[in-house]
């Protein structure tokens, strides 16, 4: 488990022009798996992905760090430890493992701070700060923390739970319309949409 910043862009093609949207995840915890990535960050940008997993590039900042930030770093770390692997020079803001997997990606894996271009920097960089993920699927129902769609809220009466096209029919929950992020508010989402619906189904 880590703490990064994970965000969703979307390329879209509007009056001739491609214009990029970004989606930024409120939280940030992120878990490695042994079948993908899960985790609040994951979780809370998933349903994007899911209703259309074309129209989204999902990208990660592993340590929350601006380019900036590794401009600065790199430089200093070149004048001071010249001779350390670049690998072992992440470890103060990477686990190890991870820190390794990046630079090998980068092939630079053998590489020393002292050998480092600036095209080597730049592109250790863009995966330090906007790492592409390929997003291949999803665990699907049997792992999912919340369902997505249902009825409409606007066929439903907000004061009763009422069905407006269906009357003497209440609704509540997760059979409609509505989700929120993991954290308890579908819960509580269920909670107050199936007193309200009891209440007012009874008193019919």
């Amino acid at each position: 488990h880590r703490d990064v910043d994970l965000y969703l862009k979307r390329k879209k093609y509007e009056k001739g022009k491609n214009i990029v949207k970004k989606l930024e995840s409120k939280r940030r915890g992120f878990l490695f798996t042994h079948s993908g990535f899960s985790g609040p960050s994951v979780l809370d940008l998933s349903h994007h992905v899911i209703k259309s997993p074309d129209a989204f590039e999902m990208r990660v900042n592993w340590t929350g760090r601006t380019k900036s930030f590794w401009e600065d770093f790199f430089r200093s770390s070149e004048n001071n430890s010249g001779k350390l692997k670049i690998s072992n020079s992440l470890r103060k803001e990477f686990p190890h493992r991870l820190a390794v997997a990046l630079c090998s990606e980068a092939s630079m894996e053998e590489k020393t701070l002292s050998q480092l271009t600036k095209l080597d920097r730049d592109r250790l960089i863009e995966l330090l700060t906007d790492y592409p993920f390929q997003v291949s699927g999803n665990g699907g129902y049997a792992r999912a923390e919340v369902t997505g769609g249902g009825v409409s809220l606007t066929n439903v009466n907000p004061k009763t739970m009422e069905s407006r096209i269906h009357p003497g029919l209440f609704l509540c929950g997760e059979i409609l319309d509505a989700f929120g992020r993991i954290g308890g508010f579908n819960f509580y989402w269920a909670w107050v949409t199936g007193r309200l619906a009891g209440i007012c189904s009874a008193a019919e």
